[in-house]
């Protein structure tokens, strides 16, 4: 999600409400946690993809239960 968020930065999130295309979320898959931006919520998936396409790992849609919550602060 480089420029705007880099590995180590600390986030805030929320997890109630909905989100939207272009929201930035956290995640986790197989125990990891990512933060990448919503580009479309379908039925129980959500499509995502990182801000930086040239260096960003191509992730399959995730289910709506592995999002933490969207992101509304970076510090």
């Amino acid at each position: 999600m480089r420029p705007h968020f880099a590995p180590g930065d600390c986030v805030v999130t929320f997890n109630w409400g909905g989100i939207k295309q272009g929201d930035v979320v956290a995640f986790e898959v197989n125990g990891i946690t990512y933060l990448k931006r919503v580009d479309k919520y379908i039925d129980n998936y959500v499509y995502i993809s990182g801000d930086n396409k040239a260096t960003s790992a191509k992730m399959e849609p995730v289910e709506r239960s592995a999002i933490i919550g969207r992101v509304v602060y970076k510090y």
